[in-house]
């Protein structure tokens, strides 16, 4: 250790010294909190910025969904409506010829609940009906195949092919090429079994 060869001297700068390393140190260990503090808010920053997107997004989507929503219903209510206005013009209709009792009146009112709901056994029935087509036309496509893999069967049958072949090498059973009926049919000539 250097000296200065007058103690007091010494120690006077040896406290100076230190206490500069110690303000250094103070300053340095200041520097490295506030460098991990700003690390620290700026992660927590992200995460609060990160939840706030997802709930900005959920909340869009929720008022997107909420939109969509009223906008069927908008529709829904304007449609009702102009039935209800269709009913209306069709009372007022009635209205005309039953104005002049109360019994009448009520018997308007009786065929128009009664027509709405033959409206709704009509739209019934007819689904009903659509209903019974489609599963007619499945059957149909069905039966259509199974007879299609029993005529492909038969025809690969040595038998008929047999049979096939006997009658187009016999042309007096075939009819005439320009299509003219012959005058007189020609029957089968009996097999030796038919003469027994």
């Amino acid at each position: 250790m250097p000296s200065t060869g007058n103690h007091t001297l010494d120690l006077i700068l040896i406290g100076a010294t230190a206490v500069v390393i110690l303000f250094l140190g103070y300053r340095l260990g200041r520097f490295f909190g506030s460098l991990a503090a700003s690390k620290t808010i700026a992660a927590k920053e992200q995460e609060l910025f990160t939840a706030q997107k997802g709930f900005k997004n959920l909340y869009e989507q929720e008022l997107a969904n909420l939109r969509t929503d009223n906008e069927q219903l908008k529709t829904k209510v304007q449609t009702l409506e102009t039935r209800v206005e269709e009913y209306r013009k069709k009372a007022a209709g009635f209205g005309g010829l039953f104005a002049t009792g109360g019994k009448r009146a009520d018997a308007m009112y009786a065929l128009l609940l009664e027509n709405e709901a033959l409206e709704e056994a009509l739209h019934a029935q007819n689904e009903k009906l659509r209903q019974e087509r489609t599963d007619s036309l499945k059957e149909q496509m069905r039966a259509t195949g199974y007879r299609r893999v029993l005529i492909s069967q038969l025809m690969n049958d040595e038998r008929i092919k047999s049979y096939v072949a006997e009658i187009l090498a016999d042309e007096k059973r075939l009819p005439p090429a320009n299509g003219e009926p012959r005058a007189t049919p020609v029957l089968p000539e009996p097999t030796a079994v038919e003469n027994k």
